[in-house]
């Protein structure tokens, strides 16, 4: 019995640590890429900022909390993420007429941007009520 408590006890601390953890490479990411952009001047810059890496690391970040869960939490992610973006790009394409990539992905990175951080507080949420 004291083993299972310890063992609890051990992977609910594992969990805090990994969240700590990756807060930290999330604010050093955004930190180390804000300095990058600084350094470039004005007139080359890209027009994507340091906050549109937000979508690779969120993914990221759910899969390590949620890739021994039972259920298939990543995959509904995924699966979600996905149909939004199919409902997207076809109202973007009927309400407008025509799909400028140079518009319309800025602004679907954006939202994903939202999505997925939205996602990840929930999947932090989850793994630490767990």
């Amino acid at each position: 019995m004291l083993t299972t408590e310890t063992g609890g006890f051990t992977k609910g601390r594992t969990t805090v640590t990994q969240i700590i953890i990756q807060i930290i490479i999330l604010i050093a990411v955004l930190f180390i890429l804000r300095m990058f952009r600084g350094l470039i001047p004005k007139e080359r810059r890209p027009k994507l900022h340091p906050i549109d890496c937000l979508p690779l690391l969120s993914l990221w970040f759910i899969w390590q909390l949620s890739h021994t869960w039972t259920d298939p939490w990543f995959a509904t992610v995924v699966f979600i993420w996905m149909i939004i973006s199919i409902g997207i790009t076809l109202w973007w394409g009927l309400s407008k007429g025509e799909l400028l990539w140079n518009k319309f992905l800025l602004f679907y990175w954006r939202l994903t941007d939202i999505l997925l951080f939205l996602t990840y507080l929930l999947t932090v949420i989850r793994a630490l009520i767990n």
